[in-house]
């Protein structure tokens, strides 16, 4: 089968809890966070599954930007590619991904296993303690496969996570997918994904945003990358234009979007730089606003691989699909069958 969209990062089974106070105080936790597990956190994921009523979301940022993208596509369109155990959470990883009409291909990696993420609500503050495992295992040798390389031969469009790039895996499938997509003049869609990685990935992230068409980031991320690279400003739509006139691997022009939570979105294609309003949700319907970057993501990439370039539409689709996500709990949106028509972008 051909699928519209390749997606590629590390996969989270992501388990969400409410009202988790009393976690948060026995794991030493903070309320608004999100933090890498230590030893002494290793128990919460079989407690919060045992002792609470949870819901499960097929998570990692990239993955959920891939389900978003699906949201908007027909039926069957959007891949995702990831790592993960021969355990019962990859079970439930799956699952979770087909409810919301993504294909997984997954590796399989049994010596670690599935990556989880136990996200502990309270009130509108979630924190999130993650345990990578399978999910940074993803191996170059994998989507080499005839049978996997030939899923991405025949999509046209690619997006690739930040955090891919952490390990050696992860990023020589990055540089093997950006360089095929530019080669074949595909577009290829690159998430700046968090600021450490300006700041400790640098080398690996430029020689991935050489070959990407579209680059993805938040305020924050743009400002590290400005200040890591000696650029000396602070200015975001300064910084668009920059990143969008680095070097690139092929002659097509670099779309640098960054968007700001609740401030305009700006957009930077070399010289010309644009600035999207974005349309306010009422703080009464906020129920959570993780997740809604990876949602803006998802509603940009589920047009733009509809064949419609025209980025005031693009961005208007990412902010309605992010508009969608912070009214949910987690990076989720209403499910196909209760949500309300699309909009016309």
């Amino acid at each position: 089968m051909s699928y519209q969209l390749v997606v590629m990062e590390n996969p989270l089974l992501d388990i969400q809890v409410n009202n988790a106070e009393e976690l948060l105080q026995k794991y030493e936790l903070k309320a608004n966070d999100a933090i890498l597990a230590d030893t002494k956190h290793m128990p919460i994921y079989e407690e919060i599954v045992e002792k609470y009523n949870v819901v499960y979301v097929a998570g990692g940022a990239a993955q959920n930007t891939a389900r978003g993208a699906q949201y908007l596509l027909p039926a069957n369109s959007t891949v995702y590619f990831g790592c993960v155990s021969n355990d019962k959470y990859a079970d439930t990883l799956k699952d979770a991904a087909a409810a919301d009409g993504l294909r997984t291909i997954y590796q399989i990696n049994e010596e670690v296993p599935t990556g989880l993420c136990a996200a502990l609500i309270t009130g509108h503050n979630r924190s999130l303690c993650t345990n990578l495992a399978a999910a940074e295992k993803f191996t170059l040798e994998f989507i080499e496969k005839p049978e996997n390389w030939s899923i991405v031969e025949n999509a046209k469009y690619y997006f690739v996570g930040g955090f891919f790039i952490t390990h050696d895996g992860g990023y020589n499938s990055a540089i093997k997918l950006s360089k095929y997509a530019a080669e074949n003049n595909k577009p290829f869609a690159l998430n700046l994904s968090a600021p450490f990685l300006a700041q400790f990935f640098k080398e690996r992230l430029d020689a991935v945003l050489n070959n990407a068409d579209i680059v993805f980031g938040n305020e924050t991320e743009a400002r590290t990358y400005s200040e890591v690279a000696g650029w000396g400003t602070t200015d975001v739509k300064e910084i668009a234009k920059k990143l969008s006139q680095l070097p690139k691997g092929n002659n097509n022009p670099r779309t640098v979007v960054i968007t700001q939570g609740a401030d305009e979105t700006v957009v930077a294609t070399g010289d010309n730089v644009q600035v999207f309003p974005v349309h306010k949700v009422e703080d009464k319907d906020i129920v959570d606003t993780n997740g809604a970057g990876d949602a803006f993501c998802g509603g940009f990439m589920g047009l733009y691989a509809q064949g419609i370039h025209d980025v005031a539409r693009c961005v208007k689709a990412g902010h309605y699909l992010a508009s969608l996500c912070i009214k949910q709990v987690g990076p989720t949106f209403p499910k196909v069958g209760e949500r309300e028509p699309l909009p016309e972008f």
